[in-house]
């Protein structure tokens, strides 16, 4: 079994950074400290040490639903992912026909099995509809949102084709039956999240209150913050109890607004995600838009997150890089991923004082990470 020791790092815990080292085994974090029986060496002096990033919202090619393209879609999504230090990600569908859908999770569990080594680790499926509102549908194709109806034979099945495979909904609390909908997500252990509603901040806290606690891109695909109806986004950032998913790319969300999630959040509830489109570089620039000028989607890399968390907020490295790991290893109810601890499995990154990434950690395999397009 190959030892790997990184020496001397930065290393970014949850709660703080220490300047210690690392020794990797059996593509596990064997030992935090000093070491000095090892088989490989890298000197991470000056550098930070972080885990492997997760996100939670990730479209790239799954934005094109297409059954037969599943397996090369996932090959190509879990190379490119891992060269930007993201060890797990939810790969998340657009609101879709329900027949279509079906058939995407049916070949994207075949695709599965052939998942490519080392590349970023499909942790589930995210769908990103079809239940949701049509009078918040941002980028979301119109014509493919539907209502849940819990007597459907064909919603049913879809619930059958995507057990064990999604881990997330989003869904809007306004649909007609979206109370049974959310008893069906719970019952399936998928992680209920409101979003594309136009929902009553008086609605959103009942949803909340019977275990809907996590919002999908906080006030994008919402209503904004009025005195009289202050909606979703105000219970976002009044309930402590919400998770609250934001794309920090200086698009989607003004700086000042990041703050303001930022200070109004407690510990644990901010997570960073992508909302990615595409497979096109170059990366980090202004997002893609829709005919009529509005956002569709991002071409954000989630270590640029991070770096826009902290400049935009006032977080500190570990809060930040927190918010890209370990809050979403905890939505999905992970404990070996997002984290840096003895036993945890060996996803790291090596980055600058910056945070431009250099290295990826990934098993026992060591990685030129993919360089920053922008300064």
């Amino acid at each position: 079994m190959k030892k790997i020791l990184i020496k001397n790092g930065n290393v970014v815990f949850a709660e703080d950074v220490r300047k210690t080292s690392l020794l990797i085994a059996g593509g596990r974090i064997q030992k935090i400290g000093e070491e000095k029986n090892y088989d490989q060496v890298i000197d991470a002096d000056g550098l930070y040490v972080i885990p492997g990033l997760i996100d939670l919202h990730y479209h790239g090619l799954f934005m094109f639903p297409s059954p037969e393209k599943m397996s090369d879609f996932l090959e190509r999504v879990q190379r490119k992912l891992i060269l930007r230090g993201v060890s797990g990600f939810l790969a998340t569908f657009p609101a879709t026909p329900v027949p279509r859908l079906i058939e995407c999770l049916i070949s994207l569990k075949e695709a599965c099995q052939r998942m490519v080594q080392p590349g970023a680790r499909l942790l589930g499926v995210h769908l990103e509809g079809p239940f949701l509102s049509k009078d918040a549908k941002g980028a979301q194709p119109e014509d493919a949102i539907v209502e849940y109806d819990p007597d459907s034979a064909e919603m049913a099945r879809l619930f059958d084709a995507g057990r064990g495979l999604v881990r997330m909904m989003s869904f809007s609390p306004e649909q007609r039956s979206a109370r049974e909908l959310l008893d069906v997500l719970k019952k399936e252990n998928i992680v209920p999240a409101l979003g594309h509603s136009v929902a009553s901040f008086e609605v959103a806290e009942e949803f909340c209150e019977s275990g809907a606690r996590y919002l999908t891109h906080l006030f994008n695909g919402m209503r904004g913050i009025h005195h009289r109806e202050p909606g979703l986004a105000l219970a976002g950032l009044l309930d402590d109890r919400f998770y609250r998913e934001i794309i920090v790319d200086g698009y989607h969300l003004h700086p000042a607004v990041v703050k303001l999630v930022w200070r109004s959040s407690p510990e644990g509830k901010v997570v960073l995600i992508t909302d990615f489109v595409g497979d096109e570089d170059p990366l980090d620039i202004e997002p893609p838009r829709m005919a009529g000028g509005g956002l569709a989607g991002s071409r954000l890399r989630l270590i640029r997150a991070v770096r826009n968390l902290i400049r935009f907020s006032g977080a500190g490295i570990s809060e930040a890089v927190r918010s890209a790991s370990l809050n979403p290893s905890r939505v999905l109810g992970l404990t070996e991923l997002g984290r840096i601890q003895e036993g945890a499995e060996s996803c790291l990154a090596l980055a600058d004082d910056r945070l431009r990434l250099k290295k990826v950690i990934f098993g026992e395999e060591i990685i030129d990470a993919q360089d920053d397009q922008l300064n």
